[in-house]
């Protein structure tokens, strides 16, 4: 289900831009300079727990799953981002009550953009600062901080000149964490670059 809703989002975004194509016209006064954006978003992943042979598939709450970002386009093909990503609370399967977990990450990243026509496809690397903590009926569990590589890919397009909206999914590697992947919906407003 979590890659179906990938696929579906990259669909919508790609039927939308080709459709509207006359809209979203590239400007060369928006290649480079600053952006802010928001994202919301839907975050799975399997949690180890201590002393545990089989890792539990927890289900995240899709309702607080956000991010804020910035950067720096240097041309209309590379960038320099950094995003806060809230992965919101998640509660384990029926066979483990109680055991529920929290986690957030700061991540600078480097992104590359293919500019094709109104569509823009995009990759980012990055590394992730993170905070995980797990707790059950017992008490906590878990509460650890670490880094770790992020990666994600992405399709896009831009409206008005600087209003950019893009769907993207995203692998994370957590402590505690496998198989921990997000699907975003991003919108940025790109500013001109000062003159």
């Amino acid at each position: 289900m979590f890659k179906q809703g990938m696929a579906v989002c990259a669909a919508l975004v790609g039927a939308v831009s080709l459709t509207a194509a006359p809209a979203f016209a590239a400007d060369d006064d928006h290649d480079s300079g600053f952006y802010l954006g928001a994202a919301l978003g839907d975050f799975s992943a399997d949690y180890h727990k201590p002393g545990d042979v089989t890792d539990q598939h927890l289900h995240f709450n899709r309702n607080d799953t956000e991010r804020i970002f910035a950067g720096w386009r240097f041309n209309p093909y590379l960038s320099v981002q950094l995003d806060w990503s809230d992965y919101g609370r998640s509660t384990a399967s029926a066979t483990q009550l109680g055991l529920t977990t929290k986690s957030d990450a700061l991540a600078p990243a480097v992104v590359g953009t293919l500019p094709l026509g109104p569509v823009e496809l995009f990759a980012k690397l990055g590394e992730a600062f993170y905070n995980v903590t797990a707790s059950d009926d017992g008490g906590r569990l878990v509460d650890s901080s670490g880094h770790d590589p992020v990666y994600g890919v992405g399709i896009g397009f831009t409206v008005i000149k600087r209003l950019n909206l893009s769907a993207e999914y995203e692998r994370v590697k957590m402590d505690r964490f496998s198989n921990a992947d997000a699907v975003w919906l991003n919108a940025s407003w790109r500013f001109a670059a000062p003159r």
